[in-house]
């Protein structure tokens, strides 16, 4: 059986805008930009046929998918295993900072060909993505055709990394199909 599943990102916070490295060691909620950004998620997502919203626990992403199920009226269920990876040290730090400090890490966590990198004191890009990629696989078992899941941009980047999609960027609120379908995954379309 197929099984769609509506992958986001969360909404902006004041880390993003002040362009600091947040991880799931910072647990901060959306600004006002980020509430907007996940009311107008509603709109990407109208239509898709979505019939529960499963969220990491971090304020950011489960406000996001919350904005989204009373917008869709459907539930919102908290996976602790869909939280972002955790960075360790960097936790927080200017982006820029960690560029110079530590840029083969900054400069290459986005690439597909490096999984084991991670911040001193953090988890890595494999180890995030093997506990939410684990999660997912669990969701495949889940009553529902059509899942929307709230997650983060450190997280998603891995995936698509995975599923050997090429991107620029991962915007807040951006969005990627994701279909698992006799006992495969694949990315459908493009990030939006």
């Amino acid at each position: 059986m197929r099984k769609d599943f509506y992958v986001f990102r969360h909404g902006e916070t004041d880390l993003n805008r002040q362009k600091r490295w947040q991880g799931s060691g910072m647990d901060y909620d959306l600004n006002q930009n980020g509430r907007a950004q996940a009311e107008s998620l509603t709109e990407k997502l109208a239509g898709k046929g979505i019939e529960i919203v499963f969220s990491s626990p971090l304020l950011r992403a489960k406000h996001t998918a919350e904005a989204l199920g009373r917008a869709l009226d459907v539930p919102v269920i908290v996976k602790p295993e869909l939280r972002e990876c955790f960075y360790g040290d960097a936790e927080g730090k200017l982006i820029s900072d960690l560029q110079r400090e530590v840029p083969e890490v900054v400069n290459n966590w986005n690439r597909s060909e490096y999984w084991d990198i991670r911040f001193p004191n953090g988890e890595s890009k494999k180890e995030a993505l093997d506990r939410v990629w684990s999660e997912l696989e669990n969701l495949t078992a889940e009553p529902y055709r059509v899942m929307g899941v709230a997650i983060h941009g450190g997280t998603m980047a891995a995936m698509l990394n995975r599923l050997h999609y090429e991107f620029e960027k991962l915007a807040n609120c951006a969005v990627f199909h994701l279909v698992y379908e006799d006992g495969k995954w694949s990315a459908e379309g493009q990030v939006f």
